[in-house]
């Protein structure tokens, strides 16, 4: 009687949920012995299954009825006998009310509703259960309330959630199998076959907007089981890949093959002569003194920035840049300049009662929790490899530090991912939001909370490199390992020049320092730019490599925010763009200089290849 009446006899795979939560509804009522309970439960979930239900419920109907039928001993049955049996008296309206009365002044600690209908469903709680008649033809009601002598009885009933549904004609929509994991553990055979599925599907697709769903399957197909990227590579993925885009015309389907194959590790041929990276210091308002120097290269070049570089990285303030610069809600400088000191006073604007507070409690002298928002309202929420889907969209990466391990080590933050069989001395994930990888990078001890992202604490990536060029080169040679480097330009934020005092009338001060001074070298020397400057000095040619660091009138703080001090920034900035004019022109020229034709043939004969297949 349960199952016809829950599905009609002209079962057609649909259920009628209706029905079925009121059969649900009477199932205490009912008095059954042990017997009965099972023959119920095994007939409920025979019917489920039948039904084409989500595969979810399935799971956790199979989990707990087992562990229903173990703890429902008959001891517990006759317990249970003695507790529940309370009836009222069988007036039909003087039922109705004081039952509703006694339902609503319960103290309910939990409930779990079921059921998605208009005016329906079905209140469970630890303690009461409130309940109505199921019987339509009798006149008078009947509300059986029952105290549960076993918590797996809650378990039960609360782990069958069914879906919610829009309205009262909407139909259950099953999806693939292939697209739910069901169990935690899947075999590589199976999700091989899974994987050569969906890649045959792309191929016999017929229809532009088939083409688009299958090669988005295959994204969502990858980001379930990360090993199925290797299976992809292997089956021609790639190479599939690579043929559906000289076909399609779509603006669409041509971005989500861009994403498929940057999550391959494809890397489209280089513009220019070489590989153009550019290395932003952090530094945190002093970027202010970088986006001056990039006015100067953009107007030297003709282009925008992410025309300019083939590669950003930034750390701290330099990777709040590179994601303006990089990123899918890029900016032009002039906006970004009104960002930054638009920003900078609402964050950094703090009462020093409520500051010294943040500090003890949260480690954060400044509102954490205003600053990730302020991020995410600028950045968005789109993930890092989602960016590639714009067509002039350049590689960039933001490098955080790793504190919560044996040894702090440096985090790279990419939207992109690396060639098949190629990795890097970095650790780093693509599949960060891009507001999570700069509040991970910019996240200075003492001025705001560490960031915990996926099972990492990061801090400041200036703790550990502050100058992030030599990463910046590595992370590079990675995607073109057979390219030159045609343009390294490094923005530092600004220094002061060294000066060499006479000591000698300073002896009795040397002799000892304090901790507060051992406690700032340490820091001085860890969040040091130069030293890395003076090694790739060496070891890249003087046409390659530009590195520009402006002296400043004083050395000012990372939370300076007074207009006259910003505009002494800005000031000094100019001065140093007018003192090294000739070599800001070197560098344009440099950037600009143009890929040879003997490269574009052999580009060409490289995707003849990998489309071919040999």
């Amino acid at each position: 009687q349960f199952t016809d009446s829950a599905t009609g006899k002209g079962y057609s795979g649909s259920v009628n949920k209706n029905k079925l939560l009121k059969r649900l509804n009477g199932l205490w009522k009912t008095k059954m012995t042990m017997q009965s309970h099972s023959k119920f439960l095994l007939q409920l979930k025979d019917h489920l299954n039948k039904a084409g239900y989500d595969k979810n419920l399935q799971v956790i109907f199979s989990k707990h009825w087992p562990d229903f039928l173990q703890r429902m001993t008959y001891s517990q049955m006759n317990v249970l006998k003695k507790l529940s049996t309370l009836e009222f008296s069988k007036n039909e309206n003087n039922n109705k009310t004081a039952d509703i009365e006694k339902c609503d002044s319960s103290k309910v600690k939990r409930k779990n509703i079921i059921g998605g209908h208009k005016g329906e469903g079905i209140t469970t709680t630890d303690s009461i259960q409130c309940k109505k008649p199921v019987d339509e033809d009798k006149a008078s009601e009947t509300t059986v309330q029952v105290k549960a002598a076993s918590q797996s009885i809650s378990d039960f009933f609360g782990g069958l959630i069914f879906n919610s549904v829009q309205s009262k004609t909407a139909r259950l929509v099953v999806s693939p199998k292939w697209k739910i994991n069901i169990h935690e553990s899947i075999s590589k055979h199976s999700i091989t076959s899974r994987t050569r599925h969906v890649l045959n599907a792309i191929v016999t697709a017929e229809s532009t907007a088939s083409r688009w769903r299958r090669i988005e399957d295959l994204l969502i197909h990858i980001d379930q089981y990360p090993e199925a990227r290797h299976y992809a590579i292997k089956e021609g993925a790639i190479r599939i890949l690579l043929r559906t885009r000289q076909k399609v015309r779509d603006e669409q389907t041509k971005a989500s093959i861009r994403e498929a194959l940057a999550i391959l590790g494809y890397v489209e041929p280089l513009p220019g002569k070489g590989i153009r990276i550019l290395s932003i210091d952090g530094g945190g308002m002093r970027g202010v003194l970088v986006i001056e120097m990039l006015k100067k290269l953009e107007q030297l070049t003709g282009k925008k920035t992410h025309e300019m570089f083939d590669y950003i990285c930034g750390v701290s303030t330099g990777a709040i840049l590179a994601a303006a610069l990089g990123g899918h809600k890029r900016k032009s400088l002039f906006e970004i300049s009104e960002l930054y000191k638009e920003l900078s006073t609402k964050v950094f604007t703090q009462s020093a009662i409520k500051g010294t507070s943040n500090l003890v409690w949260s480690h954060g002298y400044y509102d954490t929790a205003l600053w990730e928002k302020l991020l995410q309202e600028n950045l968005g929420e789109k993930i890092l490899i989602k960016t590639v889907r714009d067509p002039a969209a350049p590689k960039f990466s933001a490098i955080s530090a790793i504190v919560n391990k044996e040894r702090v080590m440096a985090y790279v933050f990419r939207n992109y991912t690396l060639p098949h069989r190629i990795e890097s001395l970095y650790i780093g994930s693509h599949k960060h939001k891009l507001w999570e990888a700069i509040r991970a990078s910019a996240a200075a001890p003492s001025y705001f909370e560490e960031f915990k992202c996926g099972g990492y604490l990061h801090q400041d990536g200036g703790i550990l490199v502050n100058n992030p060029c030599a990463v910046a080169l590595h992370e590079a040679k990675q995607l073109w390992p057979n390219s030159p480097i045609q343009c390294v330009v490094s923005f530092g934020t600004g220094r002061t020049p060294h000066q060499m005092n006479d000591t000698s009338s300073k002896m009795a001060e040397i002799a000892t320092s304090s901790w507060k001074d051992k406690f700032y070298k340490i820091l001085d020397s860890a969040t040091d730019t130069e030293a890395v400057h003076t090694t790739l000095n060496d070891l890249l040619p003087e046409y390659v490599y530009f590195r520009f660091n402006p002296y400043l009138t004083e050395m000012l703080s990372m939370v300076e925010i007074r207009p006259e001090k910003i505009n002494q920034l800005e000031q000094d900035a100019k001065m140093y763009i007018r003192r090294n004019e000739e070599k800001f022109q070197r560098a344009a020229e440099v950037l600009l200089e143009k890929r040879k034709i003997q490269q574009k043939i052999i580009d060409w004969i490289a995707l003849q290849r990998k489309i071919s297949g040999l």
